[in-house]
């Protein structure tokens, strides 16, 4: 796999581990909320998007 120029790859230790190893065992995920957020807020502007669209035509 190739990485791009500057990632170091660390250790994943403490609480975020432990995240993770919940995860795994219960068939979950881990999601970063910022992610989360951000995804949320395009979804709700492309909706916005076709509404205005849909009303214009």
């Amino acid at each position: 796999m190739d990485y791009p120029l500057g990632t170091v790859s660390q250790r994943v230790t403490g609480d975020e581990a432990r995240k993770i190893a919940h995860a795994i065992m219960s068939g979950g995920y881990v999601a970063n909320e910022t992610a989360i957020a951000l995804s949320k807020k395009i979804a709700e502007r492309r909706r916005q998007k076709q509404a205005a669209n849909g009303s214009q035509q």
